[in-house]
């Protein structure tokens, strides 16, 4: 799958092939990452990389996860994703991720408001949220700039490196989107 989000940015189901430039990534922005994600210190070599985009390609054919990568021309510069498909509540979570770099150009909002439109308008979602660490006020204003609800907050909703953090809880009902009003 492959979703063209403006001129020069595509999001992209990811491949084997893909698994050097993800792991290049990732270990290039390592210290940046390992604060909020906690699979950071054991993405380790190409190979685990090349493993974990196995298991993402498999979800992808079970339709429980959407995993893309996000490139800037041909440069891989991040990961979005839809999780949790198969909820009997019609609902998914979107989880996303971006080299340091290149943050604070819209890049991330545009993706995930590409991926809140198929998941309303092609998936037939009724509800997609974001959980986010409520120190994390760079990911939080995504959510928050697309008019998502605060929904409340999971305490010590998320343990990473050592430390817990609270989640606070963002959500968009379909009913509650029109794709025009964020263009």
């Amino acid at each position: 799958m492959q979703i063209s989000v403006r001129e020069n940015l595509v999001m992209r189901t990811l491949t084997k092939q893909d698994a050097t430039s993800v792991y290049t990534a990732v270990d290039s922005n390592r210290q940046h990452l390992r604060t909020w994600l906690p699979w950071v210190d054991g993405t380790d070599s190409p190979s685990i990389t090349e493993n974990v985009i196995a298991i993402w390609e498999k979800e992808y054919e079970n339709k429980t996860d959407i995993t893309m990568g996000i490139f800037e021309g041909d440069k891989y510069v991040g990961n979005i994703g839809l999780h949790g498909l198969k909820s009997p509540n019609n609902s998914g979570m979107i989880g996303y991720w971006l080299s340091e770099a290149c943050q604070g150009r819209g890049i991330v909002t545009d993706c995930v408001r590409a991926l809140i439109n198929l998941g309303f308008y092609k998936l037939n979602l009724n509800r997609i949220y974001i959980n986010c660490a409520k120190e994390n006020k760079k990911s939080r204003a995504i959510p928050e700039r697309l008019g998502f609800v605060k929904e409340g907050t999971l305490q010590d909703g998320e343990y990473v490196n050592g430390v817990y953090y609270d989640l606070i809880v963002y959500g968009k009902l379909s009913r509650n989107w029109n794709a025009e009003e964020v263009f």
